[in-house]
């Protein structure tokens, strides 16, 4: 038997392929040995080997045995759209990866340390899909994780929500406004600042009890916060429209509570408006309006009138009357 010729055992161990998978590739006319024996075994000859590693070397590609004989052939697309495609699949199928190691990871964070019968992990997978279908622009699991991180500025304003709702305070109340006001503020942190994802946050608290608890929430406590809340969207919707209302910076929150804090020490102490730690604060007042209008005159004044037409909204913000007089008196 010439040298150039070999069995389908010897092909099987150089090329590092079950004798199967050759049988396979034969009678599909993938790979077909040419050549015969003296007693009739089928031989492999270099050209036949030649196909075999230019197979071995497509399918490393992820092609199909179909797409790879296509190639062979010459038939079909070409070398660059061949790779184009295969670009693309193996786009698709890393997608694929990300989303199921999201989901994993997920349920990793959701089913608790203690959990160890197959309906915790059952439970946890009943949650990832009250997420999926009320959060459809995925990140389920990094805002879980925002909200849990923030549970240190969030549950003391559930707390005291929980104690006004328990002595039956009505929402549109100063107080309850006021919390109301700084729950919406944590949210836009964890949220960074997308009013729409925190709407269907507390949509699916709201329909979902199972979720509300498990992000250490009372559903009746979540019903009460969002009357709240909606009596200020109402009186906002009023002046604003729903792309204007989303153009809002809620991410200065934290700004305009510290702000806030230092006006009232000003007025505490008397400093005069004149003073220059009070033209400190109106500069400081002025950037931050025109922050959370992202520097838009006309959705400025928009707001402006919101605020002047709507006592609700004084009620929930930082700025409190006396200090927005204060703020008014101080020399331009």
């Amino acid at each position: 038997m010439p040298s150039t010729h070999l069995t389908i055992g010897a092909v099987a161990r150089r090329a590092g392929v079950t004798v199967r998978t050759l049988h396979h590739y034969d009678s599909i006319g993938l790979v077909c040995p040419g050549a015969r024996s003296e007693s009739g075994y089928r031989l492999y000859s270099a050209e036949d080997i030649q196909r075999l590693h230019a197979v071995q070397s497509l399918k490393q590609l992820g092609l199909s045995l179909d797409a790879i004989a296509a190639t062979l052939s010459g038939r079909g697309v070409t070398p660059r759209q061949l790779l184009a495609g295969q670009i693309a699949e193996a786009a698709r199928v890393q997608e694929q990866a990300r989303a199921l190691r999201e989901k994993l990871q997920f349920l990793e964070q959701a089913v608790s340390d203690k959990a160890a019968s197959p309906d915790d992990l059952l439970e946890g997978i009943r949650l990832l899909e009250t997420h999926q279908r009320y959060l459809s622009g995925g990140g389920s699991r990094q805002l879980l994780a925002r909200w849990r991180r923030a549970c240190k500025q969030w549950q003391p304003i559930a707390d005291a929500l929980e104690r006004c709702r328990a002595q039956a305070e009505p929402v549109d109340t100063a107080q309850v406004q006021l919390l109301a006001q700084r729950w919406m503020n944590v949210a836009m942190q964890v949220f960074q600042g997308r009013l729409a994802v925190i709407l269907e946050w507390a949509r699916m608290h709201r329909e979902a009890p199972e979720a509300a608890l498990h992000a250490g929430l009372a559903p009746a406590l979540i019903g009460y916060l969002e009357q709240a809340v909606a009596l200020r969207l109402a009186a906002l919707q009023r002046h604003l429209t729903p792309q204007e209302l989303n153009r809002l910076d809620g991410t200065t929150a934290p700004a305009w509570e510290a702000f806030a804090a230092r006006g009232e020490q000003l007025l505490a102490r008397g400093v005069p408006p004149h003073a220059k730690a009070a033209r400190a604060l109106l500069g400081e007042y002025r950037e931050l309006a025109a922050r959370t209008v992202r520097h838009d005159p006309a959705l400025a004044a928009r707001l402006a009138q919101a605020h002047a037409s709507e006592p609700l909204l004084a009620q929930g913000h930082f700025v409190t009357p006396a200090l927005r007089k204060y703020l008014d008196a101080v020399p331009a």
